[in-house]
């Protein structure tokens, strides 16, 4: 298929979102639900063939981004990168407006939803500052020095399927719209507080062990094709298996195997997505029997691996 010219198209204007131009590609397969001058939430579905690089300054806000499908690397203006992937959630706030970019490769499914709200619509929804809880964080790339926070972690499962009902929404009624709209932008605040104040209660990982938790999750990134078990990936990062299995939920959301599952199925996908057949994809990534890995393909994705491109929304290039 042919790449689509880039084409800038000017975001409609909304007091909590940057005025940025984007590739036209990338505008039709967002959606915005602003409430009011205060809530704003925009959902991203679709499979662009070209990458979106936005550098703008946004407004202060508070704001909760969920990510079901799709990589993204996002920064503020001084301080680090912040990677993240299928499963994750951000959350940025600041006491004033912060410059920053976001780049999300082409060639890949995106589903994103993206809920903000301005401090003082945070107030009246019952939020409240939260630097405090900074260190609760899994993924902490704040700059403390301009007064923004921003930090990335394994989205809880609550969070995962109310994105997921954002972007299935089928009401057709404006009021009906408006309304449900705005009850998921609560209560995505209400998961957020309660998994961050769940967070700040959990005894602290040395320095030193998080690094190694850290290169073990990477490890799994980067080589899920092999025969990872608990021992050896110890062994790799220089563990004991107790300390890699009790932390290493606190780096990746979830357990050493459940993580690898998901990084396996999410490498197949993109695989399948690339013209491999299902049989080369499922070994590729690890899977020695094809029923276990249709079965869990299913469970995670929805459809069966033999049907990925045939779902709603997926154009061939």
């Amino acid at each position: 298929m042919t790449r689509t010219a880039f084409r800038p198209t000017a975001r409609a204007c909304h007091p909590l979102l940057p005025a940025v131009a984007i590739p036209t590609e990338w505008t039709a397969l967002s959606r915005q639900e602003a409430c009011d001058e205060d809530l704003a939430l925009t959902a991203w579905h679709g499979t662009p063939a070209i990458g979106l690089d936005i550098d703008a300054e946004g407004p202060p806000m508070f704001c909760i981004a969920v990510f079901l499908d799709g990589r993204a690397r996002m920064s503020i203006e001084g301080g680090e990168p912040l990677a993240v992937g299928p499963g994750m959630a951000v959350v940025q706030t600041g006491e004033r407006g912060a410059r920053g970019r976001f780049q999300m490769p082409g060639g890949q499914s995106v589903r994103l939803v993206d809920i903000r709200y301005s401090p003082a619509g945070l107030l009246r929804a019952g939020g409240r500052p939260l630097a405090v809880l900074r260190g609760a964080f899994v993924l902490d790339h704040s700059v403390p020095a301009t007064g923004s926070l921003m930090a990335g972690f394994p989205a809880p499962p609550g969070l995962l399927r109310l994105a997921a009902d954002v972007l299935d929404c089928r009401h057709q009624d404006v009021t009906a719209r408006r309304l449900y709209m705005r009850a998921k932008a609560l209560e995505a605040l209400a998961i957020v507080l309660e998994t961050m104040s769940d967070a700040a209660g959990e005894p602290p990982v040395a320095a030193r062990e998080r690094r190694q938790l850290a290169q073990a999750r990477r490890l799994i990134e980067a080589r899920y094709g092999e025969a990872w078990t608990l021992s050896r990936l110890a062994r790799e990062v220089g563990l004991s298996e107790k300390k890699l299995k009790a932390g290493f939920p606190q780096v990746a959301g979830r357990s050493v195997h459940a993580y690898l599952k998901a990084v396996r199925l999410e490498a197949a996908a993109s695989m399948l997505e690339a013209g491999s057949r299902v049989t080369e994809a499922a070994l590729a990534t690890g899977f020695a029997n094809l029923s276990h890995f249709s079965k869990s393909f299913r469970q995670a994705k929805g459809v069966a691996p033999r049907h990925w491109l045939d779902r709603p929304g997926v154009r061939l290039r």
